[in-house]
């Protein structure tokens, strides 16, 4: 499938972002920042498809939240965001639910698909989407006292 791709700055997973997410004291999860790859911004309802994926494993949806503007959402509840604007200059937070958490080195994936509204294309009048994904190598400190 073609899809239309730019990327503005040169990172959209913000690799100084990583953080565990700790729950009762002990690490469960990893939280991370990233940055739209489009000029215009998108309401989130434009978002076709949000993808987390580690070392090639896509991690299941209901354990994956998305943040903007100090509102955070499961990913089934983007599509309903019609008011949920995001600027290209706005990060947003991917929370994962990860059961032990996450250390050392891993590829992070993000598949992310946004539709542009205004743009329709083909005989159906589809819209033109967008991939905003990105895959990055990072290596995650473990626990302290581990």
């Amino acid at each position: 499938m073609f899809a239309m791709r730019m990327k503005l700055a040169p990172q959209i997973i913000k690799r100084e972002s990583f953080k565990p997410i700790y729950i009762h004291g002990k690490r469960q999860g990893l939280t991370f920042a990233l940055q739209l790859a489009y000029y215009r911004g998108h309401y989130l309802s434009d978002i076709d498809s949000l993808e987390v994926l580690i070392d090639g494993k896509k991690i299941p949806d209901e354990a994956v939240t998305f943040e903007l503007n100090g509102k955070e959402m499961p990913l089934y509840k983007l599509k309903y965001a019609v008011t949920e604007f995001w600027r290209q200059d706005d990060l947003a937070q991917l929370h994962l639910l990860l059961p032990n958490g996450l250390s050392g080195q891993h590829e992070i994936g993000l598949k992310l698909m946004l539709r542009i509204p205004y743009m329709q294309i083909g005989p159906g009048h589809t819209f033109m989407p967008l991939d905003s994904g990105e895959t990055i190598t990072i290596t995650l400190e473990g626990e302290k006292n581990e």
